[in-house]
């Protein structure tokens, strides 16, 4: 992925997003599973809200507030007696927005790594 070594602090921080980009896979995939149901929702929307709930505990233990903030509107929602297409639409925002959210994050991690790196060859 990178051309140098990443600190140990910046491999938990990856392996925190790589998890939550797992985990965020099986919540697209409940989300899209609820877009073509005609029958069983209900048992979809629990696995939702649970697995929803689950990555945002995963996010805001490891200090990133507005994933974890995104991830618990998913799971409530989930629980609210809302219209299908406002629920879908939803669901769909919040889920490219964490993706997005973790996208930069990643980016962020390996950038200040490189600036890290470079910085001792100044002296």
């Amino acid at each position: 992925m990178v051309g140098f070594k990443l600190s140990a602090m910046a491999q938990l921080k990856l392996d925190v997003l790589t998890e939550g980009r797992r985990k965020y896979d099986r919540i697209h995939s409940l989300v899209e599973q609820y877009g073509a149901a005609n029958t069983g929702e209900d048992a979809l929307m629990r696995a939702l809200s649970r697995a929803a709930a689950d990555v945002a505990r995963l996010f805001m233990n490891n200090g990133y507030g507005i994933m974890a903030d995104h991830s618990n509107q998913i799971a409530m929602l989930a629980k609210r007696g809302v219209g299908k297409q406002l629920k879908l639409r939803t669901f769909r925002e919040a889920t490219a927005s964490v993706r997005a959210a973790m996208d930069h994050t990643e980016k962020m991690i390996v950038d200040e790594e490189k600036k890290a790196h470079e910085a001792p060859a100044d002296g």
